[in-house]
């Protein structure tokens, strides 16, 4: 009787499985046959309802912010590029539009010079998911106990030796992937970037709507997120410039 229940739980799961798969891929097809037929607003919402069931790809956002940007929308097509990006960081197409569209902002905004090796480090950590850099991390640490009963067991100098250097060389890698996974988690709680879908946002001395305006920002301009207070953020732009701008006028790149 017990085997007859889980087999039909199985079953059931399985025909859930293949029925939501058939329905996705539909509405992928439906989605791309809307985009090639010039029918973007039917494209956005089909992508969109993918989207919204929890599904994630680099081809789905990208092809999302494809529509968003032939319809007019350059705010959530950046949004939506910069996502895919997350996804593939060195994809040339994805690289290619996410300029073009850059190119549409009305803020021409002077970046901060970055310092080479924190590019570097940034592309390195972005080049795998947390759970990635995770088991990248469970890795090191079981090669690090090897290294050390190597070092503390063997009667070989030589043997002692490379245990001793690969278990510091281990530990070093073991604590930097665990620093990436952390930090790649913590983003996924609370993203860091964010892009303005407002055509229009008045960034605030403190989060009041009385307060001074410090400077106007544009649909599209992409900014970092320091704090959060109710329905304001607190969000620095490239130049160094910050102050406080409402929640809704920006969307997280999540």
């Amino acid at each position: 009787m017990a085997k007859r229940i889980i087999f039909s739980f199985v079953f059931a799961f399985a025909a859930l499985f293949v029925y939501a798969q058939a329905d996705t891929e539909e509405l992928w097809n439906r989605a791309n046959d809307a985009y090639a037929a010039g029918e973007y607003d039917t494209a956005v919402e089909l992508y969109d309802s993918i989207a919204s069931q929890g599904l994630t790809s680099y081809k789905l956002y990208y092809n999302l912010g494809n529509a968003y940007f032939k319809n007019g929308q350059i705010g959530k097509a950046i949004l939506y590029y910069n996502k895919a990006q997350l996804i593939a960081p060195y994809n040339s197409d994805i690289e290619h539009n996410l300029e073009i569209a850059n190119g549409y902002v009305r803020d021409r905004i002077e970046a901060v010079p970055e310092f080479f090796l924190k590019k570097w480090v940034r592309s390195v950590k972005y080049g795998m998911s947390s759970n990635m850099w995770g088991v990248v991390s469970l890795i090191m640490f079981a090669l690090m106990l090897a290294s050390i009963l190597c070092y503390l067991l063997s009667g070989k100098i030589a043997v002692r030796k490379s245990g001793f250097y690969t278990g510091i060389l281990s530990l070093a890698v073991f604590i930097i992937t665990v620093i990436f996974a952390t930090n790649l988690r913590r983003g996924i709680e609370n993203p860091p970037y964010a892009i303005v879908i407002s055509s229009s946002a008045s960034v605030k001395s403190s989060p009041d709507t009385n307060s001074k305006d410090l400077f106007i920002l544009h649909e599209g301009t992409k900014v970092k997120i320091v704090e959060r207070l109710g329905e304001w953020r607190e969000i620095t732009i490239a130049d160094g410039n910050k102050g406080w701008i409402a929640r809704e006028a920006i969307e997280p790149i999540d």
